[in-house]
Formats: C-alpha cells, structure tokens, sequence
C-alpha cells in the first residue's frame, strides 16, 4: 500500500472517530556566476544495464552533481547529486541501470561511437559521431549551480546530394518499478503541449504515445523534465516492470549541405518545488490545487523556522505546536462541547427510549434539548474539518522534500525521510516512533470518557490501526504527528481540568 494511501485512510479514520464522538450521546537563491566545468576522462565503466557500457567514459560535473557520459552511444549513464546524501551513501545516483540520451535507429543493431569533438570547451562537451553519410552531433551545456543543461543534436549533411534520415529514436530514462524502494513507490508521467498535462500510470501501461513539446517524470525525489521546441512523438514502454521513455524525431530529408538542429532544455535534479521552480517555471510541472498551496506555505514557514533553528526535527516539532496554539480556541470549544455533551447522555436516552418508533420526533425532541442547554452536536468535528488543510499540507510537505533526506534529528533518529527503524528482527523493523503514536494516542482516546461497549472497543482499535497505517512511514512525518498528539494531551489535560473547577 503506497504511503500516500495509508496517510488518507489514517486521516479518514480519525475524522470518522471525531465526528462519532461529538455526535453520539454516549460519547465522551541567488544568481549562479558562471564558472568553467570540470571536464575528464573516466578511466574505468560503472554501472551496468541492458545498455553496452564501454570503458570510454567522460565526466562533467558542477557544484551539484556528476554527470559521466559513455562515448557509445553519446549517452548519460550515471547522474549523482553531491547533497542529499543519507549517512551511509557516498553518492545519491538517479539512475536504475538506465540511460539518457542514446540515440538508435529501427532494425539497427549495436551504438554509434562517438568522440570528443575540438568544438568542445569549458562547460561545452560536444561529442560527434557519423552514421552512413551523415555527422551526427550532441552538444550539452552545463552551468554552474543548475541542474538544467542546454542540449542540441545536431544532424549534417556534408554530401552534395539530398539524403533521407531515419526515424530516430532518443532513450530519456528509466526506472525500475520492481524495487521496493520508498523513494521509487510512486511515479508521475506526464506529457504536455499546451493546456492540461496528459498524465498516466505508467504502472498499468504497456506502451503508450502521444505528441507533446514536453516530457516530465517524477519520484519522490527526482525530477527529469524534457522540453523541446517542436512537438515530438513521446513514448513510454513498461516491460516486466522496467518504465523506460523517450521520444522519436520523424524521418526527414536533409538537403545537400543542409543541417537540421534540434535544440532542447534536460533538468535532471530533485523534484522539489522549491528547487526545481528556479529551472522550470512551468507550475503545472509541479501540480496546482488548494493542497498542493497549503503543503507550499507549510514549508515556506517551516524553511524560516529552520533558518533559526538548523536541525529539521526540531523546526517540524515547533511548527506542530505553534499550529496547536493558533487552533487552541478552537480545540477548546470542541472539547467544552464534548464534556457538556456527557451530562445530556440520560436525559438523550430517554428520548431515545421514548420515542423509538418515531425517529422524526426523536430528533426534533434531541435538537430542541441541544438548543435549551445551548449545545451545538457537530461542534466536536468542527475543528478536525478546519484543519484538514493543515494536516493534509503537512504530509504534502514532509513526504517528498528532499531537505529532509540524510537530515538527522537526535538520538536514535538518523534521517527524518526514513522509517526510525534501531534493529530487525528477522525481516521486520523496529520502529519507534509509531509505538510512541500508539501510545500517545491510546492516551488520547482513554481521556475522553467512554461508556458503551462500541466506544470502549474504538479506544483500543482507533490507535492500532494508526500503529499498523503509519507503521512505516518517515520519522519526520511521525514526529509531526506524535508531537500533535502529545499537544493534544495537554490540551485535554487542562480543558478537562479547568472543566471540573
């Protein structure tokens, strides 16, 4: 079951335990300078895929990542990010035994062989390569402190006679939905041409086309955008759960002497938001809607509790309780209503018992009692319903922000995008955070009275099934919602005090 799922059945669950309480009677960055790209000769292949990998390699690389190019094929075969890196990485590669940019033909076997053109400089590599009588070009620019790299390839005729290029086919990537990796449960394809993005689940694909200028990819944490200026003919295969894609440039004749360029934008990176929307301006690249906003603002106030605070967990836990604070009056009022709510459970029991066979009287009879003792029923779930953009923007946020990964809080925690797992015994991790939400919200339900047998039994199932949904979710994401529970406690602690005075 994917996380996001989980996350939906656990809040639909703790609404619906909300709403049964408060309405049953028994219920108690700044501007890159440029700078020249380190340039070398890899000496020895890494990786290894369905893609011959020769000994050929060449490395650019900037102040985020390292990119190695083979010259078979003229192909990205490994992409690493310099930050972000979990404590025991010593790197963060992109690629699942994939490849970027190698170009085929149909019914052609075997990889062009590419060279190192003079043409190439500073933070240019230009790689050349001929295939029957035509010069083949791939020219990438990279710069510093930016994932975008300009690319153009470049198709020569130096014949003095017209000559019909082939369909050509570019491999964009791949990813292996077979692993089971967090980082890799989910996966957004997304083609777009002007107006609303064509997305699919590539989980359930076999092959699928469609024309566009742009090609997007999302995980959890990795980003490759394709933005081309003509429209192409993208393309996703899913075989034996191996997603690869890429796009074809029609067949065309070139005239003698004539070139044909095809010049487009590759972002390779995190996906971000607030690291991607410096390359990509494209919003719809990053989806839009009222939660999608709420997640956004979220981390915008959780980034400038950071700047004073530098250590994620502690930022996520005074976020949590400075929310807690502002919906105090709130919470209050709701548990107020549900205290009043218990002394009218006899005098709801009688009318109850009275007027068994008449339901319509029954509820007037019920709604004239919650209007003398001036009590409103649905007040107990209202300030669950208020916040359910906060909680639903939370999870947005923490879930895929890259800041997150290899970031440790304290103790026993040592990365708040991972599970907080101290030992294995056998396959099965041992987490602690979740026992500690267990607890904390068994706690929680004990407080508010309970007087039938359904309410006594919910008390006990309500955190189980919170124990077994969040089980194994990021420690951040657990550490926010054990910091809400504890919160909560306190809350009830004095509301329920101060009732009793």
């Amino acid at each position: 079951m994917k996380e996001e799922t989980r996350f939906m059945l656990a809040f639909v669950l703790a609404l619906l335990v909300i709403i049964l309480f408060s309405l049953s009677p028994q219920r108690k960055n700044a501007q890159p300078v440029q700078k020249p790209i380190d340039t070398s000769v890899v000496e020895k292949p890494i990786g290894h895929g369905e893609f011959e990998i020769s000994d050929n390699l060449v490395e650019m690389k900037n102040d985020l990542y390292n990119c190695v190019f083979d010259l078979l094929g003229g192909k990205i075969v490994s992409f690493s990010l310099n930050q972000y890196k979990r404590p025991d990485e010593k790197n963060f590669f992109f690629f699942q035994q994939g490849v970027t940019l190698l170009d085929s033909v149909e019914n052609e076997t075997g990889q062009l062989i590419y060279n190192i053109s003079p043409d190439s400089k500073g933070n240019i590599l230009v790689l050349e390569s001929k295939r029957n009588e035509l010069k083949i070009k791939k020219q990438i620019e990279i710069f510093q402190s930016k994932y975008s790299m300009n690319s153009t390839i470049v198709i020569q005729n130096n014949q003095n006679k017209s000559i019909i290029f082939p369909e050509l086919n570019i491999y964009l990537g791949s990813i292996n939905l077979s692993r089971k990796h967090p980082e890799d449960a989910s996966i957004e394809f997304m083609v777009m041409n002007g107006g609303k993005p064509y997305k699919f689940n590539v989980a359930r694909q076999t092959k699928e086309k469609i024309p566009g200028n742009v090609c997007v990819v999302r995980t959890r944490y990795q980003m490759y955008y394709f933005k081309i200026d003509k429209p192409v003919e993208f393309y996703v295969e899913n075989v034996a759960s191996k997603v690869t894609w890429g796009f074809k440039l029609t067949s065309s004749e070139i005239p003698a002497g004539g070139i044909k360029q095809y010049p487009f934008l590759l972002y390779i990176g995190p996906s971000d938001y607030f690291i991607a929307r410096n390359e990509i301006k494209d919003p719809r690249v990053f989806g839009t809607g009222f939660f999608a906003s709420m997640g956004r603002l979220i981390f915008l106030v959780l980034n400038k509790i950071h700047k004073f605070i530098p250590n994620w967990g502690f930022s996520i836990i005074i976020l949590t309780v400075l929310i807690k604070i502002v919906f105090f009056p709130l919470t209050k009022s709701s548990l107020r209503s549900m205290k009043q709510m218990q002394k009218l459970r006899p005098y709801l029991q009688d009318i109850q018992k009275k007027y068994k066979d008449n339901p319509q009287m029954m509820q007037k009879e019920m709604m004239n009692l919650y209007k003398e003792f001036k009590i409103n029923p649905f007040s107990g779930c209202l300030p669950m319903l208020v916040q359910i953009p906060i909680f639903v923007g939370f999870f947005l946020a923490l879930r895929s922000s890259i800041f997150l990964r290899g970031s440790g809080f304290m103790l026993w925690i040592k990365d708040l995008s991972l599970p907080d797992t101290v030992a294995t015994i056998g396959n099965i991790p041992i987490n602690i955070l979740p026992f500690l939400m267990f607890i904390t919200s068994f706690f929680q339900q004990r407080m508010n009275p309970a007087v039938e047998q359904s309410q006594k039994f919910m008390n006990v199932i309500f955190p189980v099934m919170m124990l077994i949904l969040f089980y194994n979710f990021s420690s951040g994401l657990l550490l926010y919602w054990v910091t809400m529970n504890l919160a909560g406690l306190i809350e009830q602690y004095y509301i329920y005090k101060i009732a009793k005075k």
